[in-house]
């Protein structure tokens, strides 16, 4: 018997995986009421390591080499689904693409669809410099009639953020500290939606310091999407 599975490449960065696949068991029990653990699909997660190196330039041979390394892997256990919950990765989803075997990949971008507000209106963006300069939000938004705003300045804090995250995690005070000034940055702005489109800054998401704030998860997105993926192929699957 065909069977849905999800195929999840993650660890990129390897601080994500976890709160992502805590994401995806919430949507479960959100989306179909699961319970007992025979309610929760069958899940294959490779946390993979990649040469991404915050602030510097991204050998994009060796990315490619890399993700699509972790697709092949994940396609030969026979996963019917593949999510990638990392923003820096889907610059490279056409390589992907091509190595997993017909195999549907869901695109964060595309997952975020949902959440966004209504238009005409005006959002900002965390990301890291490669997936800003890919476009691929830009052009998604764009057709959607939202204008998104980005700056220099949270371009550089939000670059800073990330090797301290890598490094000290989630409780650390200079994490915090940093998160803080993106935060006022943000507010100088005068924008209340914002898209977060690295997944290493989901889990700071719950912390606004006072500010009114709408955080847009892609992170969040892509979990909703995988477990509605998921369920719409195990109602298809013989």
């Amino acid at each position: 018997m065909n069977k849905s599975k999800i195929g999840i490449l993650a660890g990129m960065g390897p601080r994500s995986t976890a709160p992502f696949l805590e994401k995806v068991i919430d949507e479960c029990q959100r989306q179909y009421g699961a319970t007992y653990d025979m309610d929760f699909p069958e899940i294959h997660i490779i946390s993979l390591p990649t040469p991404f190196y915050p602030g510097s330039a991204i050998d994009s041979a060796k990315m490619i080499e890399a993700l699509q390394r972790g697709i092949t892997d994940l396609v030969k256990s026979n996963v019917s689904l593949l999510s990638i919950p990392c923003n820096l990765a889907h610059c490279y989803f056409d390589e992907i693409s091509e190595v997993s075997q017909g195999i549907p990949v869901l695109h964060i971008a595309d997952a975020l669809y949902s959440f966004l507000p209504p238009p005409p209106s005006t959002v900002c963006i965390l990301a890291t410099l490669p997936t800003l300069e890919s476009g691929f939000y830009q052009q998604r938004l764009a057709t959607k009639g939202i204008t998104l705003v980005d700056s220099k300045v949270l371009r550089e804090k939000t670059t800073a953020l990330l090797p301290v995250i890598k490094a000290e995690g989630y409780h650390s005070d200079r994490v915090h500290a940093l998160w803080q000034e993106i935060i006022i940055e943000i507010a100088k702005l005068e924008i209340n939606e914002v898209i977060i489109a690295c997944t290493d800054l989901s889990p700071l998401t719950t912390i606004t310091h006072g500010y009114s704030i709408t955080f847009i998860d892609s992170m969040a997105a892509l979990a909703v999407k995988t477990v509605s993926e998921y369920l719409r192929q195990r109602e298809e699957l013989p």
